[in-house]
């Protein structure tokens, strides 16, 4: 049988350990999924996207992650300050 990896970390967790902005890798797991290492977590019932969630970690899922900000730190962070830009304006 093999090993399975059963741990999970938190996405403030993560942010913490590696000194990184909160927010800016929540803009990379956006386009992560569960084979990434990546998964959601609810606290409430019933479950559903309307209800705050976690988003949580595996070791594979924090490599996967920091390759993704390895890869495309200046595009998340261009996309961001667009963001928060646009939102300003209102």
């Amino acid at each position: 049988m093999a090993y399975r990896d059963s741990t999970f970390f938190t996405l403030k967790y993560v942010a913490q350990q590696l000194e990184e902005d909160e927010d800016l890798l929540r803009e990379i797991t956006i386009e992560m999924f569960s084979e990434d290492g990546c998964f959601t977590v609810y606290d409430d019932y019933p479950a559903d996207e309307t209800k705050e969630s976690i988003t949580v970690f595996t070791t594979d899922g924090i490599d996967y992650l920091i390759e993704a900000l390895k890869d495309n730190r200046d595009h998340y962070v261009e996309q961001r300050t667009k963001t928060e830009l646009f939102y300003a304006k209102k």
